[in-house]
């Protein structure tokens, strides 16, 4: 029974799958059906009619052959297989062969969308055809307008383009031969090479159209304008060699004779009306005459200021040579007092080699310029690197004599500043002797032997003749560090006895009743008596600070106010 009750509810089941899927095939089938019929009724017919109102002739009559053809195809052919695959669609469906059906609908499917694209290619065909013929017409009126006023500008104005007006004639022929091939097209029917033809047309007419605007222009400038700047170049290099410009290394006439061989070129590019080329050739040789101008304006430029600052440059050489000859003899009397350095000595060496040097230059270059052998612009960047050497030598010796003059000025100031050390240290001596403390710490009296022995030496190096300032900077730099080291240290252990001996002599008031005091105070004495200042002062201010808080501070306002 059970077995009975599973086949039953397997062949429910094949029969619900199978109708859902004949029920989808043949959903597919209708809509695959619905789309034929409105591929059928598309208006083609009616839009190929269209080309009627065109020649139908030549061009014109094989398209539309063509495209009817095409349409006929469809209606007869292509969309008849394509019912006979709906209808074995269905067949198989009857025969629940599912999968063939599904692919026979595929291929429908496909063959649909091609014939859509076919009937898709022969309206943009169409559209072009008939568009091509309308926007033909009206853009073949405009460039005959064009064509004719182009015509009446070259007949009015013959004398501008010259020996140009036959081939500009002739290019204009030409495109009348277009012209007429444009209308013979039409009549023809060939709308689509007619289409061709005005797009070549309005190329040509913006091709002449440039030439017409230019050729003028290009004529004045190879005719006229470029041989008068030529002659006029030509003239003043003669006049130059007159004057006695060296101007072999601008090469001018050879330059020259190669821009007359480029104006003969872009002139016969011009007379055959190849104008971009003649522009191109033309500017080359503006560019040229340009760099011939600069490079002789250059000379002449360079004439006027060697003859401007070669006078003033001598006045400067003289009078730097003398200062230069005066701090050489200042040097020597400055070496009977003092000790130069290297660099000081190597510096006046220095000086009078690049004096000589520089007159030397100078003398050569007056000799170049008697002798006419050199172009100016070669003597003006001589002259013009002599003036650099001069204004940095000037600077060398402005500095070096400043070295000089310091010299003394260090002297001075170094026996200024060991007048003040030594004033210093006589302070610290006297503070000391009239201090009522028992004695001094060894270490005061080693700080202060040293402090004498470094200011004896900076005696001694003033004394020495020549003097080396260098080294008397030295022996001072550390006899001031000695002596500030040893008044500082002489004040701090006098602050310390004085503060305390006042606070020990405070303290004796608690010695009776804090026996920990009179202990702290008596070895606080003990110390003093060792001349350990800041060691008594600490354990009695310590002390105190237990049975007194602030008293320290107390007994240093009252000193202050003392002093």
């Amino acid at each position: 029974m059970e077995y009975i009750i599973g086949i039953l509810a397997l062949v429910v089941i094949f029969i619900s799958i199978s109708f859902v899927r004949r029920k989808k095939i043949y959903q597919e089938v209708d809509r695959l059906e619905n789309w034929k019929v409105s591929i059928m009724n598309k208006p083609v017919s009616e839009e190929l009619s269209k080309v009627k109102d065109l020649n139908m002739t030549g061009q014109t009559e094989q398209l539309f052959e063509n495209w009817r053809y095409q349409w006929d195809n469809i209606l007869s052919t292509e969309l008849v297989n394509i019912e006979e695959y709906l209808f074995d669609a269905e067949d198989f469906v009857d025969k629940y062969r599912f999968k063939k059906a599904k692919d026979v609908l595929s291929l429908a499917d496909s063959k649909l969308k091609d014939i859509e694209l076919k009937i898709k290619a022969i309206y943009d065909e169409l559209d072009e055809l008939i568009g091509s013929q309308a926007k033909s017409a009206e853009e073949n009126e405009k460039l005959e307008a064009k064509y004719s006023n182009f015509k009446k500008q070259l007949l009015n104005q013959r004398h501008q383009y010259g020996s140009t007006t036959p081939l500009l004639e002739k290019e204009l022929e030409q495109i009348q031969q277009l012209f007429a091939e444009f209308h013979q097209s039409i009549s023809n029917g060939d709308y689509l090479v007619a289409r061709e033809l005005i797009a070549k047309i309005e190329k040509d007419l913006e091709v002449f159209e440039a030439k017409l605007e230019h050729i003028p222009g290009l004529l004045i400038e190879c005719q006229s304008v470029i041989p008068s700047q030529l002659a006029e170049v030509e003239t003043g290099y003669k006049e130059m060699l007159a004057e006695g410009y060296i101007l072999d290394h601008v090469n001018l006439e050879k330059s020259i004779a190669s821009l007359h061989d480029k104006l003969k070129q872009s002139t016969k590019l011009l007379m055959e009306t190849k104008v971009l080329e003649a522009n191109e050739g033309i500017e080359v040789i503006k560019t040229e005459m340009d760099d011939l101008y600069d490079q002789i304006e250059k000379e002449v430029l360079a004439k006027h200021y060697v003859i401007k600052e070669l006078p003033s440059v001598e006045g400067i050489l003289i009078a730097l040579s003398s200062a230069s000859e005066k701090t050489k003899q200042e040097t020597y009397v400055v070496q009977e007092s003092y000790q130069l350095q290297q660099e000081d000595i190597q510096t006046q060496q220095k000086i009078e080699e690049s004096m000589l040097a520089l007159n030397d230059r100078y003398e050569k270059l007056s000799g170049h310029l008697l002798d006419q052998t050199i172009a100016f612009s070669i003597l003006k960047e001589e002259l013009e690197d002599i003036c650099e050497q001069i204004d940095s030598l000037q600077e060398i010796h402005q500095q070096y004599t400043e070295s000089l003059m310091a010299l003394r000025k260090d002297e001075m100031a170094a026996r200024e500043q060991l007048n003040s050390l030594r004033k210093m240290l006589f302070e610290v001596k006297r503070s000391i002797e009239k201090s009522n403390i028992p004695g001094l710490p060894k270490s005061i009296y080693q700080e202060l032997s040293m402090a004498n022995d470094q200011l004896k030496a900076v005696t001694g190096k003033l004394e020495e003749k020549p003097l080396n300032i260098v080294e008397v900077n030295a022996v001072l730099y550390e006899a001031v560090t000695s002596v500030e080291k040893c008044h500082e240290e002489a004040l701090d252990i006098l602050d310390h006895a004085y503060l305390a001996e006042s606070i020990i002599q405070y303290g004796n008031r608690y010695r009776s009743k804090h026996p920990t005091v009179h202990q702290s105070l008596v070895e606080a004495e003990q110390l003093f008596r060792n001349y350990e200042y800041k060691s008594a002062l600490e354990e009695a201010a310590t002390s105190l600070e237990k049975v007194e808080p602030g008293v320290l501070k107390k007994i240093e306002k009252v000193l202050e106010k003392e002093n």
